[in-house]
């Protein structure tokens, strides 16, 4: 058996994961959720920067965290990470709370392009049976 997860995009609404033909957004927000069958979750893509779009169409080279909303079962954290050469910590999350980055501009990817994919990747850490997450992140796209 393995972990039910899903990614689901609130903004842009009604985005189906196609990159549009032309222009793009500012910014993402994304809910991340999971419920563990007790193997947890390493190093799990959960948003892939290739697929979206700036506002001038190009594809992101790097994001920036402007906030996070999370809800996690007790007993166990959820690490998410931006994917590079070594991967380097966003956020560990335990418990419920909200982290806030809007006002000095978000929390920047700030390594170099050729260590990087820029995409967000998930890791859980003390997974249980039943244990659940629910993440919602607002993420500013960066050429």
């Amino acid at each position: 058996m393995a972990d039910t997860v899903s990614v689901e995009y609130l903004y842009p609404p009604n985005w189906d994961l196609n990159p549009p033909e032309s222009g793009g957004w500012r910014r993402v927000i994304a809910q991340l959720r999971g419920v563990s069958d007790g193997t947890g979750e390493t190093d799990v893509q959960k948003i892939d920067i290739s697929e979206l779009r700036t506002t001038d169409g190009r594809v992101p080279t790097r994001t920036a965290v402007e906030w996070i909303q999370y809800s996690v079962s007790e007993g166990w954290s959820v690490l998410l990470e931006w994917d590079r050469s070594p991967n380097s910590v966003i956020a560990r999350l335990t418990g419920s709370g909200e982290l806030d980055w809007t006002k000095t501009g978000g929390k920047p990817d700030a390594s170099e392009a050729g260590d990087r994919t820029g995409d967000i990747q998930l890791t859980t850490v003390g997974a249980a049976a039943n244990d659940s997450y629910d993440i919602t992140i607002c993420l500013k796209l960066k050429v």
